[in-house]
């Protein structure tokens, strides 16, 4: 179902027009008004496919109206509709008309140029493709188009004519600055619309040029945002451990941080393979494939990623680099991981048991591994119950145990936060959603107790 916008100063020309319009068909939705103000409002309230617009409004020069919404709306389609056509078709084109019909409408031909133009406002929405992609798609199709681009950050425009860029816009910004910042954006949905052609150029980068610049731009930003928090954090040393005969924490689809010496910030990756003691692989960052460069055999990257709320990382040597049929690295398994914990509370290993209820109301044995007044490390064993738990992220957990030492009764409730499921049970990592200030007293009391026996 299409939506036409018929804007006619003449009562009985626009009863006309719209009638024409709904016994023509009934995929045709009509909407009428009868000045530009009208208009204005219904286009920013409603989703328009095409503007049939008179030439002719009282008090105006002629296509003031037209060209006022041309350059307001560039990505709908425009038709002008003339008592005159020789006379106003091409003043209605250049101020942005893609034609211009004689009153009244009465053939096929006017039909049919009207599904034209209406099904031509929009070819479609795109989403879990880069926009730097798309653009570079539409370079070399030499496409004419407007991209309205959506994300979380907000929403923006570019335009491109004959497969040049040349204006964006987001807000009151626009030009190359505006470009940069939608071309930074992340999980984008992006409408490809119909363009005019009447937005003056702002832009006249090279597309790759372009491209490359939102990204050191965007990595740059990441760069400083991850100097702050580093800046806002305490410092923990490092502890680190051999990975002989032992299976990195890593599964497969786990997003991870890499770092090279010759780029300033940190790329992201995906895991999407992992042969313990031998080799792991991993995407290619996008910053390669958009700056068509090169990742070296024998270069040295360092790995991040979290598990169970502590940080890991390594050193691992490129040892080999594919480019089709995807963008994969190979890396040599590490010898030696670091790590650190980056939970905000102190914890206490612990091996006391207790009972936990989930959302249905099933009861399950289960054992804390250790324990904070924010939250706790359980396991779930398979020797200890007939049946294992269904788990899953942010799921509410009910919890009831005896601290030991100072025999006190703790009723609890937890969020789940992450799990690790294996043949043996199930690993669960809780946040505490029932915090005052006895429960924290009491697991303190605790944390102090073992921390003396330790002494």
């Amino acid at each position: 179902m299409k939506t036409i916008l018929i804007i006619e100063p003449v009562v009985s020309e626009l009863e006309a027009q719209m009638n024409f319009c709904r016994r023509s068909s009934d995929n045709l939705t009509v909407v009428p008004a009868r000045d530009c103000q009208k208009s204005q409002v219904i286009l920013q309230e409603r989703q328009i496919d095409l503007i049939l617009c008179s030439t002719s409004f009282p008090g105006e020069e002629r296509c003031q109206t037209l060209e006022t919404l041309a350059r307001e709306f560039p990505y709908i389609p425009i038709l002008g509709i003339s008592d005159s056509p020789d006379q106003d078709s091409e003043m209605a084109q250049s101020a942005g008309a893609c034609g211009c019909f004689e009153k009244p409408l009465k053939d096929n031909f006017h039909l049919e140029k009207i599904y034209e133009l209406a099904e031509a406002s929009n070819a479609g929405t795109i989403q879990g493709i880069p926009l730097h992609s798309l653009l570079q798609m539409h370079e070399n199709d030499g496409q004419t188009c407007t991209l309205h681009i959506f994300s979380a950050a907000g929403e923006g425009h570019i335009y491109v004519e004959d497969g040049s860029v040349i204006n964006a816009e987001i807000d009151d910004l626009s030009g190359e600055e505006a470009f940069y910042q939608l071309i930074s954006w992340d999980e984008v949905i992006i409408d490809i619309k119909y363009y005019n052609r009447t937005r003056r150029r702002e832009i006249s980068s090279p597309l790759i040029t372009m491209i490359m610049e939102g990204v050191r731009r965007k990595d740059e930003r990441a760069e400083l945002d991850s100097q702050s928090l580093s800046l806002a954090r305490p410092k923990q040393k490092l502890q680190q451990a051999s990975m002989a005969g032992m299976r990195l924490a890593l599964n497969i689809g786990q997003n991870l941080s890499i770092e090279f010496d010759s780029i300033e910030g940190e790329l992201e990756s995906l895991l999407v393979g992992m042969i313990a003691d031998h080799l792991l692989i991993i995407t290619i960052p996008s910053h390669f494939i958009v700056t068509d460069t090169e990742v070296n055999v024998g270069q040295v990257i360092v790995v991040k990623f979290t598990h169970m709320e502590k940080l890991f990382l390594f050193r691992a040597r490129v040892s080999r680099v594919l480019n089709t049929p995807r963008h994969l690295i190979f890396l040599d398994y590490p010898s030696v991981i670091h790590f650190h914990d980056i939970r905000k509370a102190e914890r206490a290993a612990a091996s006391f048991p207790c009972s936990l209820k989930t959302e249905n109301g099933a009861v399950f044995n289960g054992l804390f591994k250790d324990i904070s007044s924010s939250g706790a490390l359980l396991n779930v064993s398979q020797q200890d119950n007939e049946n294992l738990p269904e788990i899953d992220i942010a799921q509410r957990i009910w919890l009831s145990c005896a601290l030991p030492e100072i025999d006190e009764q703790l009723e609890l409730v937890g969020i789940v936060k992450n799990f690790k499921k294996d043949e043996r049970g199930i690993q669960v990592g809780l946040e505490f959603s029932t915090t005052y200030p006895q429960l924290d007293e009491s697991i303190n009391r605790y944390l102090k107790t073992v921390k003396l026996q330790q002494v």
